[in-house]
């Protein structure tokens, strides 16, 4: 079951290299403005994630092509860092941000299986 996307998400679908995942209950993100990993977190929630990128809702508003640091950890699992660039960003109706992004390396399928029900 894919969860819905805002009234305003770009429409074009099914463009990703990868299926997007519904990610495990415990997958958790920590999401930083810049690609140094420094400031605070601003992630709120893992919406869906693939090999070659994530679905995030943010707290903050990030431009298309700005990269930032994200981590993915989840109960009893390691935390894994990755460099995502934003594709597209839209603000929410109650005011948090739902960004896309693309990993500058793929997700391992192991890495995947941590975070993801495949």
């Amino acid at each position: 079951m894919d969860r819905p996307l805002p009234e305003n998400c770009p429409t074009k679908r099914n463009q990703r290299a990868a299926p997007r995942r519904i990610p495990k209950g415990s997958t958790k993100a920590i999401a930083y403005k810049n690609w140094l990993g420094v400031g605070s977190n601003i992630a709120l929630a893992v919406l869906d994630v693939s090999e070659s990128g994530i679905r995030l809702m943010l707290k903050d508003n990030m431009s298309v092509g700005q990269q930032f640091e994200v981590s993915l950890h989840g109960i009893g699992s390691k935390m894994v860092k990755m460099i995502a660039e934003v594709v597209w960003s839209v603000k929410a109706a109650d005011g948090t941000f739902i960004v896309g992004a693309k990993f500058q390396k793929p997700l391992t399928y192991s890495d995947l299986h941590l975070f993801a029900r495949l």
